[in-house]
């Protein structure tokens, strides 16, 4: 299992924590939720995010169980603090931290140990992102790289995850969905693919290509939303 945390790896499935391509979703989620100035990163991968956040004004903290991760960024003249350390098991004080946000990483752990020691040094908030089960495309055979990395121990649909919050009994959890997956573009780019393998003209392509996506944009289509992630936001 350790091979599998490789620098390869994230490449492939494109963790925004070590490419430092955030996405936009979940800067929105630390923009809206963030409490208080001294905030831990708990699972921080090559810190990208708490980089972001520590240019805006946070005192933060990164903490992550694997050392490959944590060279890239302190190799930068990082101005964030980092320590290794497993999020099971933190050398960290009671309540050091005002707010903690964990993404995309109960999911490789134990998730009941992590949950307390992440409450333990908790003041006021938790902002967890875990994958949501995949239960809409599954069925025909075929899922999305999210759910092909093989260090996931578990995926999670709400019910499951607000009984995992229980156990350190919040004061308050509120649950949503994230990571909408754009239906329509997909489509409009397989219709593309069927035209140009049809081996029509380029002008006649265009002009098909143009007119799919505007039929495809029009109030008679309807799409259903399928999300790939679920956000809790955890008051103590």
């Amino acid at each position: 299992m350790q091979d599998l945390y490789s620098l390869e790896n994230t490449k492939k499935f494109n963790w925004s924590s070590v490419s430092g391509d955030l996405n936009p979703e979940r800067v929105s989620h630390l923009r809206t939720y963030l409490l208080g100035r001294k905030i831990l990163d708990a699972g921080c991968g090559g810190g990208a995010y708490a980089e972001f956040l520590s240019k805006e004004g946070f005192k933060v903290t990164g903490v992550d169980k694997h050392e490959q991760f944590l060279h890239l960024i302190q190799n930068t003249n990082p101005r964030g603090t980092y320590i290794q350390g497993d999020i099971t098991e933190l050398p960290l004080t009671d309540k050091e931290f005002d707010c903690i946000y964990c993404f995309d990483v109960l999911e490789h752990v134990d998730d009941k140990a992590a949950i307390r020691e992440l409450a333990r040094i908790t003041k006021q908030r938790l902002i967890i992102a875990v994958p949501k089960d995949d239960d809409d495309i599954q069925r025909f055979g075929i899922t999305f790289a999210h759910y092909q990395d093989k260090t996931h121990l578990r995926n999670y649909t709400e019910d499951s995850l607000r009984s995992l919050l229980r156990i350190i009994e919040p004061s308050n959890v509120d649950v949503f969905l994230e990571l909408l997956i754009p239906a329509k573009k997909l489509i409009c780019e397989m219709l593309d693919f069927n035209i140009q393998a049809s081996g029509l003209s380029y002008i006649y392509k265009r002009v098909s290509n143009s007119l799919l996506y505007r039929l495809l944009n029009i109030n008679i289509f309807s799409y259903k939303q399928i999300y790939t992630g679920l956000v809790a936001v955890v008051d103590l």
